[in-house]
Protein backbone atom coordinates (compact mmCIF):
# COMPACT_ATOMS: atom_id res chain seq x y z
CA UNK A 1 0.00 0.00 0.00
CA UNK A 2 0.97 3.63 -0.63
CA UNK A 3 -0.62 7.15 -0.51
CA UNK A 4 -0.27 9.98 -2.94
CA UNK A 5 -0.54 12.93 -1.08
CA UNK A 6 -1.30 15.83 -3.93
CA UNK A 7 0.29 19.34 -3.43
CA UNK A 8 0.34 22.49 -5.88
CA UNK A 9 0.94 25.91 -5.51
CA UNK A 10 -1.51 27.41 -2.43
CA UNK A 11 -1.74 24.13 -1.12
CA UNK A 12 -0.32 24.19 2.97
CA UNK A 13 -1.60 20.96 5.02
CA UNK A 14 0.41 18.08 2.56
CA UNK A 15 2.89 17.69 5.45
CA UNK A 16 0.15 17.18 8.27
CA UNK A 17 -1.69 15.23 6.09
CA UNK A 18 1.12 12.51 4.85
CA UNK A 19 2.13 12.33 8.68
CA UNK A 20 -1.55 11.54 10.33
CA UNK A 21 -1.73 8.75 7.21
CA UNK A 22 1.98 7.52 7.97
CA UNK A 23 1.38 7.80 11.84
CA UNK A 24 -1.61 5.30 10.58
CA UNK A 25 0.77 2.46 8.71
CA UNK A 26 0.01 3.57 5.68
CA UNK A 27 3.27 5.25 3.69
CA UNK A 28 3.20 8.45 2.43
CA UNK A 29 4.89 10.25 -0.66
CA UNK A 30 3.87 13.80 -1.25
CA UNK A 31 4.02 14.97 -4.78
CA UNK A 32 3.54 17.89 -7.00
CA UNK A 33 0.54 17.60 -9.37
CA UNK A 34 3.10 19.07 -12.17
CA UNK A 35 5.36 15.80 -11.21
CA UNK A 36 2.73 14.26 -13.37
CA UNK A 37 2.62 16.07 -16.75
CA UNK A 38 2.33 13.32 -19.26
CA UNK A 39 2.70 10.66 -17.07
CA UNK A 40 -1.24 10.58 -15.38
CA UNK A 41 -1.15 6.87 -15.60
CA UNK A 42 1.31 6.61 -12.97
CA UNK A 43 -1.48 7.77 -10.33
CA UNK A 44 -2.08 3.83 -10.38
CA UNK A 45 1.27 2.86 -8.72
CA UNK A 46 -0.84 4.16 -5.33
CA UNK A 47 -3.47 2.57 -3.42
CA UNK A 48 -4.89 5.64 -2.02
CA UNK A 49 -5.21 9.82 -3.05
CA UNK A 50 -4.71 12.50 -0.42
CA UNK A 51 -5.99 16.21 -1.42
CA UNK A 52 -4.91 18.52 1.38
CA UNK A 53 -6.52 21.65 2.46
CA UNK A 54 -5.11 25.17 1.71
CA UNK A 55 -5.91 27.59 -0.59
CA UNK A 56 -4.27 26.52 -4.29
CA UNK A 57 -4.00 28.40 -6.82
CA UNK A 58 -4.89 31.38 -4.64
CA UNK A 59 -8.50 30.19 -4.62
CA UNK A 60 -8.51 32.11 -8.14
CA UNK A 61 -11.73 31.26 -10.08
CA UNK A 62 -12.98 29.98 -6.68
CA UNK A 63 -12.07 27.38 -4.14
CA UNK A 64 -10.25 23.95 -5.52
CA UNK A 65 -11.61 24.72 -9.13
CA UNK A 66 -8.17 25.46 -10.75
CA UNK A 67 -6.48 22.62 -8.81
CA UNK A 68 -9.61 20.72 -10.25
CA UNK A 69 -9.14 21.56 -13.73
CA UNK A 70 -5.58 20.79 -13.57
CA UNK A 71 -6.02 17.31 -12.15
CA UNK A 72 -8.65 16.84 -14.78
CA UNK A 73 -6.29 17.86 -17.80
CA UNK A 74 -3.22 15.65 -16.44
CA UNK A 75 -4.76 12.58 -14.77
CA UNK A 76 -8.58 12.85 -17.27
CA UNK A 77 -10.19 9.30 -17.06
CA UNK A 78 -7.02 7.73 -15.26
CA UNK A 79 -9.08 9.34 -11.77
CA UNK A 80 -12.14 7.10 -12.88
CA UNK A 81 -9.96 4.20 -13.00
CA UNK A 82 -8.43 4.94 -9.86
CA UNK A 83 -11.86 5.29 -8.21
CA UNK A 84 -13.11 1.55 -10.01
CA UNK A 85 -10.02 -0.13 -8.81
CA UNK A 86 -11.96 0.40 -5.39
CA UNK A 87 -8.96 2.81 -3.89
CA UNK A 88 -10.13 5.03 -1.26
CA UNK A 89 -10.03 8.93 -1.83
CA UNK A 90 -10.11 11.91 0.93
CA UNK A 91 -10.31 15.26 0.41
CA UNK A 92 -9.93 17.77 3.35
CA UNK A 93 -11.10 21.71 2.78
CA UNK A 94 -9.67 22.41 -0.08
CA UNK A 95 -9.83 19.06 -1.10
CA UNK A 96 -13.05 18.67 -0.50
CA UNK A 97 -14.06 21.57 -2.51
CA UNK A 98 -11.58 20.24 -5.46
CA UNK A 99 -13.72 16.58 -5.27
CA UNK A 100 -16.77 18.62 -5.51
CA UNK A 101 -15.68 20.30 -8.52
CA UNK A 102 -14.80 17.10 -10.20
CA UNK A 103 -18.07 15.75 -10.11
CA UNK A 104 -16.78 12.28 -7.90
CA UNK A 105 -19.30 13.15 -4.63
CA UNK A 106 -22.01 13.95 -7.34
CA UNK A 107 -24.94 10.95 -8.22
CA UNK A 108 -27.30 10.90 -10.87
CA UNK A 109 -29.95 12.76 -9.39
CA UNK A 110 -27.89 15.48 -7.82
CA UNK A 111 -25.30 17.65 -7.88
CA UNK A 112 -23.40 18.91 -4.59
CA UNK A 113 -21.18 22.08 -4.74
CA UNK A 114 -19.60 24.73 -1.52
CA UNK A 115 -20.52 27.97 -1.53
CA UNK A 116 -19.52 31.15 0.80
CA UNK A 117 -20.03 30.81 4.44
CA UNK A 118 -23.86 32.36 5.35
CA UNK A 119 -21.62 35.00 7.38
CA UNK A 120 -19.56 35.62 4.28
CA UNK A 121 -16.97 35.62 6.42
CA UNK A 122 -13.86 33.14 7.28
CA UNK A 123 -14.28 30.44 10.10
CA UNK A 124 -11.34 29.32 11.97
CA UNK A 125 -12.46 27.69 14.85
CA UNK A 126 -13.09 24.30 16.84
CA UNK A 127 -16.16 22.03 16.12
CA UNK A 128 -17.92 19.45 17.65
CA UNK A 129 -19.39 16.52 15.00
CA UNK A 130 -21.27 13.71 14.56
CA UNK A 131 -21.37 10.78 12.29
CA UNK A 132 -24.71 9.48 11.34
CA UNK A 133 -25.25 5.90 11.69
CA UNK A 134 -26.13 3.32 9.17
CA UNK A 135 -27.72 3.19 6.71
CA UNK A 136 -27.45 7.15 6.73
CA UNK A 137 -23.75 6.67 5.71
CA UNK A 138 -21.83 3.71 4.70
CA UNK A 139 -18.56 5.55 4.71
CA UNK A 140 -15.55 3.43 5.14
CA UNK A 141 -13.44 6.49 6.41
CA UNK A 142 -15.72 7.05 9.80
CA UNK A 143 -16.81 3.45 10.24
CA UNK A 144 -17.26 2.83 14.15
CA UNK A 145 -16.73 6.26 14.85
CA UNK A 146 -19.81 8.31 16.67
CA UNK A 147 -18.98 12.04 17.23
CA UNK A 148 -15.78 13.81 16.69
CA UNK A 149 -14.35 17.55 17.79
CA UNK A 150 -12.05 18.90 14.75
CA UNK A 151 -10.79 22.54 13.55
CA UNK A 152 -12.19 23.79 10.87
CA UNK A 153 -10.60 27.05 9.22
CA UNK A 154 -12.72 27.80 5.67
CA UNK A 155 -14.28 30.86 3.65
CA UNK A 156 -16.47 28.55 1.13
CA UNK A 157 -17.67 25.57 3.12
CA UNK A 158 -21.39 25.83 2.63
CA UNK A 159 -22.75 22.74 1.27
CA UNK A 160 -25.52 23.09 -1.23
CA UNK A 161 -26.86 20.54 -3.79
CA UNK A 162 -28.46 21.26 -7.14
CA UNK A 163 -32.53 22.91 -7.34
CA UNK A 164 -33.53 20.25 -8.64
CA UNK A 165 -35.17 19.01 -5.24
CA UNK A 166 -36.42 21.49 -2.74
CA UNK A 167 -34.21 21.46 0.26
CA UNK A 168 -35.64 19.23 2.45
CA UNK A 169 -35.78 16.91 -0.40
CA UNK A 170 -32.35 17.13 -1.22
CA UNK A 171 -31.33 16.03 2.49
CA UNK A 172 -33.38 13.51 2.14
CA UNK A 173 -32.10 12.51 -1.24
CA UNK A 174 -28.13 12.68 0.59
CA UNK A 175 -29.52 10.60 3.28
CA UNK A 176 -31.36 7.70 1.49
CA UNK A 177 -27.92 7.19 -0.75
CA UNK A 178 -26.04 6.96 2.56
CA UNK A 179 -23.75 10.06 1.57
CA UNK A 180 -24.10 11.36 4.44
CA UNK A 181 -21.12 11.27 6.34
CA UNK A 182 -20.11 13.88 8.86
CA UNK A 183 -22.79 16.52 10.19
CA UNK A 184 -22.01 19.55 12.78
CA UNK A 185 -24.13 19.91 16.29
CA UNK A 186 -24.25 23.04 15.75
CA UNK A 187 -24.15 24.53 11.91
CA UNK A 188 -21.28 27.12 11.40
CA UNK A 189 -21.71 28.05 7.76
CA UNK A 190 -25.36 27.33 6.42
CA UNK A 191 -24.46 23.92 5.27
CA UNK A 192 -27.61 22.04 4.48
CA UNK A 193 -28.98 19.75 6.97
CA UNK A 194 -25.49 20.89 8.53
CA UNK A 195 -23.77 18.40 6.56
CA UNK A 196 -19.52 18.46 7.15
CA UNK A 197 -18.94 15.81 5.18
CA UNK A 198 -19.71 13.08 2.59
CA UNK A 199 -19.22 10.18 0.50
CA UNK A 200 -19.88 8.67 -2.86
CA UNK A 201 -21.81 5.67 -3.66
CA UNK A 202 -19.08 3.28 -2.91
CA UNK A 203 -17.99 4.97 1.07
CA UNK A 204 -14.61 5.06 0.00
CA UNK A 205 -14.53 8.86 -1.36
CA UNK A 206 -14.66 10.85 1.61
CA UNK A 207 -14.99 14.43 0.94
CA UNK A 208 -15.12 17.08 4.53
CA UNK A 209 -14.16 20.39 5.83
CA UNK A 210 -12.95 19.57 9.33
CA UNK A 211 -9.45 18.73 9.35
CA UNK A 212 -8.45 15.45 10.90
CA UNK A 213 -5.00 15.82 10.32
CA UNK A 214 -4.73 18.73 12.93
CA UNK A 215 -6.32 16.83 15.56
CA UNK A 216 -4.60 13.33 15.97
CA UNK A 217 -3.02 13.37 18.73
CA UNK A 218 -4.38 14.60 22.47
CA UNK A 219 -2.08 18.00 22.70
CA UNK A 220 -3.62 19.19 19.33
CA UNK A 221 -6.71 20.20 21.60
CA UNK A 222 -7.18 23.20 23.41
CA UNK A 223 -7.12 21.82 26.65
CA UNK A 224 -6.25 18.16 26.02
CA UNK A 225 -8.88 15.90 24.77
CA UNK A 226 -9.78 13.80 27.60
CA UNK A 227 -13.19 14.03 26.98
CA UNK A 228 -13.01 13.12 23.69
CA UNK A 229 -14.26 9.73 22.72
CA UNK A 230 -12.59 9.82 19.04
CA UNK A 231 -9.58 11.86 17.33
CA UNK A 232 -8.96 12.36 14.14
CA UNK A 233 -6.53 9.42 13.47
CA UNK A 234 -9.55 7.17 13.85
CA UNK A 235 -10.39 7.65 10.23
CA UNK A 236 -6.77 7.29 8.77
CA UNK A 237 -6.40 3.96 10.89
CA UNK A 238 -10.10 3.28 9.05
CA UNK A 239 -8.46 3.78 5.85
CA UNK A 240 -5.05 1.44 6.91
CA UNK A 241 -7.45 -1.22 8.10
CA UNK A 242 -9.39 -1.36 4.30
CA UNK A 243 -5.76 -1.23 2.19
CA UNK A 244 -4.63 -3.77 4.31
CA UNK A 245 -7.47 -6.22 3.53
CA UNK A 246 -8.06 -5.47 0.01
CA UNK A 247 -4.36 -4.59 -1.23
CA UNK A 248 -1.49 -6.06 1.04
Amino acid sequence: MKALVLTGDGVNCESETARALEEAGIPCEISQISDFENCGERIHDYTLLALPGGFSYGDDLGSGKVFAKKIEKIFGNEIKKFVADKKPIIGICNGFQVLCTLKLLNSDNYQVALEHNDSGKFINKWVELEVPASPETHCMWTKGISSLRLPIRHGEGKLVVSKKYERQSQLEALRKDGRVALTYVENPNGSLGSVAGLTDETGLIFGLMPHPEAATKPWHYPGGSENQKHLGDELFKNAFQYLQENFS
